[in-house]
């Protein structure tokens, strides 16, 4: 008999081989760069002495290759080392100074040598030099901070979720979710367009995209006039990189987990003259060990159905699987035509069986039955865009004219067998609903930069979006023996929505202020049917002149304090608007409201940074107001049938505070952390006349150490606390992993293993609501101890990347994942 492992035990054998396979490596590379050699000095301003902070200092040795770039610190004093006695050429760049190149010759036996002072004359470099600079790694734009990920070495051999880790104002959870500023509810856009695959598989694609394929990672706290006045939060655009190598480069990559998962990944671009392609294959598998829930209910209004408790078990399988394209051809020096396909497709199969009892106050049995239940769901997203852009002499002014469709189905089919045990009836159901979006967008944007101090933006789009969702209840009849339809359960849903927008914006710059203003107006219009038994027909129109104006002093050339207000328009998706029902649990059901108005939200922060490739930090106070916020509220029927729906039904405020800091000392060591703290406030006007107030703070911090030739080791922890909701308060959590890779053939095959919570088997979740009518409690876990390898080969010339228009379509007016809140915050 063939005895099966535990998850634990799996874990351990991972583990232990991986260990065992690295270890000799590891061995015959600490040795590394024992015997560095020193160079330290300081750069000044010629004549006056005085130093010059983040200049850039690239380093060749005696046959031109660039070996190290490094750049000084805020007194402009460098300390870097090289590994061997030779001859070096250093050259050293700043921005306003002519670059200035000095020879160093390292003799054999020399352990460390004080160049002094080098010097650099003020005034702007005429003539083109052989060595690029480095970019810095973190800068700091008036409406946006700016990561860039072609300036860190590790993004060579990383994939793009580690180098998430260390951009200001993003973390990552044990789970890999991100987050930003705190909040799950932000846009993704990749080169300025909105992609629904980014915004609803994140995580998954990020784990295997591989960095080197990124140019900058900007975090947009603020959205300015240029972005859908209805928008989220903040935004998250990946910008691809924009050089124009010809040839090919390209990666393949597998991983698994001791929890059965598996995936793998391929990444080609190329570039062929005045074509260029980029395509990317994700394929993933997931699984999970069957988990325990459990839940306690006090209903205050019923003496006769006063407790109601239920324990279950569920599972839950799957798959996702994605494919994207993007190319551009250059018509010639002036006239650039792009176009990019999305495509990802997502299953889920789950099953559970729960058992829930009724006593009355006097904890006498009322009622009892168990429920097996076993459902499908399959989803998708469909996305294309075609753009052309006009440039012309003037550097970076542009015309731009797009066009994008996107298509995402969700259809889900579930199945209920119910049992009744005690005055509970028996019955067999079948739910079947389809729905799925479309929306059609057109835009023209139109971008000068008058001046080096002057840049002016406009832009017109029309939005079409068209929801649908129809469910099909199917009741099994004993006595015929046969399943029939219910037509009394209709509950379908036609949305159709039009939007006109407009927008302009200015910015204006002159010595260290910077000031970017703008405005956008909107109009909406909605109309749709909402079918059941009644028909009922809901349409209404919506104006919104939205105003937007960040304002930024730079203290010094890498500190700065932002000030900075907007309104933003959240509009409910087709999650929140679907009225299907779900009844799987026939005493806990829950389903959308399509009669829900967009919310209108005041945005306003102030932030200092400071910036330099050792350190940084950044801190940032923010807060909001809504006055018709969308909130998920629950209520109890005279059945005792607990309901969960949304509703423009109160106000919510928030004030908080986000910390990011960075340090990285050397090249081996890199450090660093998020903490936030906010305060809500939340109200509802409706008849419940809801109240709930408190304080929320989460935090993560990570350390990374390059400890031998090629290998590394990373350590993350983090957690969040119960975060408030309107009638009670979700579940903190806490996590913790680690990780270490190796690189092997020149640099070329990541070998990587990772363990999420080695110190807790189950994970536990806990979430309370609170309300004058009934209190319910609830449990449920994940299990820990997962282990996770893979392995990523590159291949081909690197630096290749599709050349694309500068500017598209971003559509960020959608509030995201409605249904993944819940599960995130």
């Amino acid at each position: 008999m063939t005895r099966m492992f535990s998850p634990a035990e799996r874990l351990k054998m991972i583990l232990l081989a991986t260990v065992c396979c690295m270890a000799p490596v590891c061995i015959a590379q600490t040795n590394s760069g024992k015997d560095a050699i020193h160079l330290k000095g300081q750069i000044l301003i010629e004549g006056s002495n005085e130093d010059i902070p983040y200049a850039t200092i690239t380093v060749q040795d005696d046959s031109a290759q660039v070996i190290s770039r490094q750049v000084s610190d805020g007194n402009g004093r460098f300390d870097f080392s090289v590994s061997r006695s030779s001859s070096y050429l250093l050259t050293v760049s700043a921005v306003g100074y002519v670059t200035a190149t000095e020879t160093v010759a390292v003799a054999v036996g020399e352990t460390a040598k004080n160049l002094g002072h080098i010097l650099m004359k003020e005034g702007i470099e005429l003539t083109e030099v052989s060595v690029t600079a480095q970019k810095p790694l973190i800068k700091s734009d008036p409406d946006k901070l700016v990561y860039s990920v072609e300036a860190d070495p590790e993004a060579k051999t990383n994939t793009l979720l580690e180098i998430i880790r260390k951009v200001p104002l993003l973390s990552v959870d044990s789970e890999d979710n991100v987050t930003l500023n705190g909040q799950s509810n932000y846009k993704v856009l990749v080169n300025g367009k909105s992609s629904s695959l980014m915004s609803n598989n994140f995580k998954e694609v990020i784990k295997s995209m591989p960095a080197n394929s990124i140019k900058d990672i900007e975090v947009i706290t603020n959205p300015s006039s240029k972005y859908e006045a209805e928008g989220v939060g903040g935004i998250i655009n990946i910008i691809t990189t924009k050089d124009r190598t010809d040839g090919y480069t390209g990666s393949v990559g597998v991983n698994a987990t001791s929890r059965g998962g598996y995936g793998a990944n391929t990444y080609v671009a190329a570039n062929l003259g005045k074509f260029t392609f980029s395509t990317n294959l994700f394929i993933n598998k997931h699984t999970s060990t069957p988990t325990e829930n459990s839940s306690h209910r006090v209903n205050m209004m019923s003496d006769t159905y006063h407790y109601t408790d239920t324990k279950g078990e569920s599972r839950i399988r799957g798959s996702g699987n994605s494919l994207n394209f993007e190319a551009g051809y250059e018509i010639d020096t002036f006239n650039l035509i792009s176009a990019a396909a999305w495509g990802y497709f997502g299953d889920n199969t789950f099953s559970n069986f729960a058992s829930t009892s009724e006593h009355d106050i006097q904890h006498n049995p009322v009622r009892r039955y168990t429920n097996r239940m076993e459902g499908e769901n399959s989803y998708g997203y469909i996305s294309g865009n075609v753009d052309y852009q006009r440039s012309f002499a003037k550097k970076d002014k542009t015309f731009t004219a797009s066009y994008k469709i996107d298509y995402n189905p969700d259809n889900s089919k579930n199945g209920t067998n119910v049992d009744g045990e005690l005055n509970y009836i028996t019955y067999r159901q079948i739910s079947d609903n389809r729905s799925s979006g479309q929306t059609h967008t057109f835009q023209l944007d139109y971008f000068d930069p008058i001046s080096e101090n002057h840049q002016f933006e406009t832009g017109v789009k029309g939005i079409y979006r068209r929801n649908f969702s129809e469910t099909n209840i199917s009741v099994f009849d004993t006595t015929d023996n046969r399943w029939e339809e219910d037509p009394s359960r209709l509950n379908d849903l036609d949305y159709d929505q039009y939007i006109m927008g407009v927008y302009t914006g200015y910015l204006f710059k002159h010595n260290k202020i910077s000031a970017k203003g703008g405005a956008r107006a909107e109009y909406t219009w909605n109309d749709g049917v909402f079918k059941s038994n009644v028909h009922t027909k809901f349409n209404h129109t919506l104006f919104n002149l939205i105003p937007y104006i960040n304002l930024t002093y730079a203290l010094q050339p890498a500190q700065t304090v932002k000030l900075s207000y907007t309104q933003r328009l959240y509009r409910p998706g087709i999650w929140a608007l679907n009225p299907y029902v779900n009844d799987l649990d026939p005493l806990n059901i829950s389903y959308g409201n399509p009669k829900l108005d967009a919310e209108v939200s005041h945005s306003f922060s102030a932030s200092y940074g400071q910036f330099s490739p050792k350190f940084n930090i950044n801190i940032d106070l923010n807060g909001s107001v809504t006055n018709n916020s969308i909130e998920q509220y629950s209520f109890i029927d005279e059945n005792s049938i607990h309901h969960s729906t949304y509703g423009n039904i109160g106000s919510n405020r928030r004030y908080g505070a986000n910390t990011f800091i960075s340090f990285r000392p050397d090249g081996k060591w890199n450090i660093y952390g998020n903490g936030r703290v906010n305060y809500v406030v939340l109200d509802s006007n409706n008849e419940l006349a809801h109240h709930n107030e408190g304080w929320m703070y989460g935090y993560s911090f990570g350390i990374r150490w390059t400890a031998w030739k090629g290998g590394s080791v990373s350590a993350n922890a983090g957690g969040n606390s119960p975060w408030i909701q309107l009638q009670g308060k979700g579940s903190s959590f806490s996590y913790t992993s680690f990780g270490i890779t190796q690189k092997l053939l020149k640099d070329k095959l990541d070998l990587s293993v990772y363990m999420s919570d080695p110190f807790s088997q189950k994970i536990y979740y806990r979430s309370e609501l609170n309300d004058p009518t009934y209190t319910m409690r609830s449990e449920n876990f994940r299990w820990g101890q997962t282990a996770r390898i893979s392995v990523i080969y590159r291949f081909g010339k690197m630096n290749t990347s599709v050349k694309k228009a500068r500017r598209g379509i971003n559509n960020d007016d959608q509030r995201e994942g409605t249904q993944g809140e819940a599960t995130q915050n």
